[in-house]
């Protein structure tokens, strides 16, 4: 199959990765709609921010770090730059915005909700952003940039490559809504431990996936070697999700029956 079909039916995928967890929580929770959008306000507005630094200060950094350190050591300072820049500001502002409106952690349905909205608009932005970028190439718009022969590079490097995006959208959702979570309920429910890990797992992640990007191996190695070095994150995530839904869901049910 043409790879340029085989990269809309990822971008198909990225979109079901996305609306399954809204969905379920949906109905598992019964959770207002309004708190998931609030998610994505929150991460549309980070990402904003994170931008404009990208542009004002990340080029003259990495460019520095390629001239006074080795290959790897470039990789790992870079990498841990962008992580530290990634949570500065995408979980840096989920914790102004509970220390401002502690609603978003009144419960846990509510914090894992927001996380939730975050990760799931993330996923849908990339997704449309990957079909209006293909369509054009499939109607045989001629553009400067040769997007086939990226994608017959990257399918060549990559074994059923069109399955990477949605599995990538998974591990990032789960860690959204931990990262989160941990966040907002460390600052609702006054263990400020959990912010730490927070900002901490999100840190982590991006940290480890820039860090491959600063290197320079994307689209040389399989990238599903990529998504393994993630995937701890994930799996880390799940307890720490169902750990905070469980815990803070028991008390928030005693301090009501209290009330």
């Amino acid at each position: 199959m043409n790879n340029l079909v085989l990269s809309l039916i990822a971008a198909a995928g990225m979109i079901l990765v996305a609306l399954i967890p809204v969905i379920y929580w949906r109905k598992k929770t019964e959770l207002e709609h309004g708190w998931f959008w609030a998610g994505a306000g929150l991460w549309a507005t980070s990402v904003a921010l994170k931008v404009v630094s990208s542009l004002l200060l990340s080029g003259p950094l990495i460019g520095y770090l390629r001239e006074n350190l080795s290959h790897t050591l470039t990789a790992i300072a870079g990498g841990l730059y962008y992580g530290i820049q990634s949570s500065f500001f995408e979980i840096g502002f989920t914790l102004i915005a509970v220390l401002i409106w502690q609603q978003l952690g009144k419960n846990s349905e509510r914090a894992i909700g927001v996380g939730i909205g975050a990760g799931s608009f993330e996923a849908l932005l990339l997704a449309f952003a990957s079909i209006v970028t293909t369509i054009p190439y499939m109607l045989g718009v001629d553009i400067e940039i040769e997007l086939s022969a990226v994608l017959d590079a990257t399918a060549e490097a990559t074994p059923l490559f069109w399955l990477v995006p949605p599995a990538e959208r998974i591990i990032a959702i789960l860690c959204h809504v931990a990262s989160r979570a941990l966040v907002i309920l460390g600052v609702t429910k006054r263990r400020y431990i959990l912010v730490f890990w927070g900002f901490l797992l999100f840190t982590l992640l991006d940290g480890v996936a820039a860090g491959f990007h600063v290197y320079g191996v994307v689209g040389e190695i399989s990238t599903w070697w990529i998504e393994l070095t993630l995937l701890p994150f994930a799996l880390i995530s799940i307890p720490i999700i169902v750990w905070c839904y469980k815990k803070w869901k028991k008390a928030d049910k005693i301090e009501a029956e209290g009330l």
